[in-house]
């Protein structure tokens, strides 16, 4: 009885929270007071959510924002759900940015490399993701004061002071250029944002980018960043002059795998001989397939692959597979990758046929017509491909 007690009041808790959250239908601004001339603390975009906290008036609610800060709203921009209308009527000051090319919601930029959002609105939360200079980042409400903490969605947070609009790439170069140049620690600072706003505008700049990362490197004699970023230099000619696509699916269209005493055929594996080499699999799960792309729902996992399954037929497909001494992963018959090629060896051969961006480096995508392969490197050598289809 007890426990249909609590299951009860859980649910009502619940119900309750539920029906304290609304949206805002409007732009509008959290203002200190019940009064528009005592002030605001920041600006909500529409269809903001907001967690009411007071029973509302005719007038004014009390609410908290998504960054925890209360304050008040006019109640007449409440809503139960979101607004749709293409007409609202905008608060020109707000500094939070509509859709455009590069986040198709409300956003902001991040400003500064290597920015730690964090878990909770305070220094002292855990890291959760490690943003890029130039990085969109969702934002429904912005404090005015620039050491509060922004939600850039997931219970992620960072401070206002990094985020504005989007940051010039010709400006920031220019910063560099009047940069002293025994002022080392400030060259170097400006070179990495430069490299991580260079990968956030599309390819175009990534060349120039490490050029200038290479300069702080070479001044300082930092041989490890000498190396890495000869190696980046690579893959940015690769990636500012990719070949077509069609060259590149055709390069792979019959790529495949070999595993040390597994009969292979192409993508296909047969399932005895997999299970007689490296016997059951640790782990067997379905998973749904609403897109229909995998061979099977049925997965086996192994410490090296995992194979989508149909016993019936007994024959299965790689979805993902480490390589090391037993495989190898072969493109075409002329390119054969092991797991002894290193990353700076892949880039020299295949920069022009491979894809990836800043949130994805050391993962290396080559498309074919219906989905491709990710290519993952560990270490500066290949760990693992994996085997990806378009929905």
């Amino acid at each position: 009885m007890r426990l249909k007690i609590l299951f009860i009041c859980l649910f009502v808790s619940t119900l309750i929270q539920a029906q304290n959250h609304k949206y805002l239908n409007a732009d509008t601004r959290l203002y200190n007071e019940a009064d528009t001339n005592e002030g605001f603390k920041g600006y909500f975009k529409v269809n903001a959510r907001v967690e009411v906290l007071s029973a509302q008036t005719t007038d004014w609610s009390f609410v908290k924002a998504d960054n925890d800060t209360k304050g008040y709203v006019p109640s007449k921009y409440l809503s139960d759900k979101h607004n749709s209308n293409q007409n609202i009527v905008e608060d020109s000051d707000n500094p939070i940015l509509n859709g455009d090319n590069y986040y198709g919601g409300h956003h902001l930029f991040v400003t500064v490399a290597s920015l730690r959002a964090r878990s909770e609105p305070n220094l002292s939360g855990e890291i959760r993701t490690i943003l890029s200079m130039g990085e969109p980042v969702q934002v429904k409400y912005i404090p005015v004061e620039k050491d509060a903490w922004v939600n850039i969605s997931d219970n992620r947070y960072i401070q206002r002071k990094y985020l504005n609009e989007r940051p010039d790439y010709d400006a920031l170069a220019l910063t560099y250029a009047n940069i002293e140049k025994n002022n080392i620690d400030e060259r170097l600072k400006i070179a990495e944002r430069l490299v991580e706003l260079a990968w956030n505008t599309g390819y175009a700049y990534l060349k120039s980018a490490y050029l200038v990362l290479l300069d702080v490197a070479t001044d300082t004699n930092n041989t490890a960043l000498i190396k890495s970023t000869q190696m980046y230099l690579t893959l940015a000619d690769g990636l500012e002059q990719p070949l077509p696509q069609e060259t590149v699916t055709k390069y792979i269209e019959k790529a495949s795998f070999k595993i040390k005493g597994v009969q292979t055929h192409k993508l296909i594996v047969d399932l005895n001989t997999v299970i007689d080499t490296y016997g059951q699999p640790f782990k067997i799960e379905n998973i749904s397939d609403e897109c229909g792309v995998y061979y099977s729902d049925t997965f086996y996992h192994y410490k090296n692959m995992t194979l989508s399954v149909n016993p019936e037929e007994n024959l299965a497909e790689i979805v993902d597979i480490i390589l090391d001494e037993n495989s190898v992963f072969i493109l075409n018959e002329n390119s054969i990758i092991d797991h002894t090629i290193t990353e700076t060896e892949f880039i020299k051969l295949y920069s022009k046929y491979i894809r990836t961006s800043i949130q994805d480096l050391h993962t290396y995508t080559i498309f074919n017509d219906y989905g491709g392969y990710n290519i993952v490197f560990k270490s500066g050598k290949v760990y693992s491909v994996t085997v990806f289809n378009l929905c």
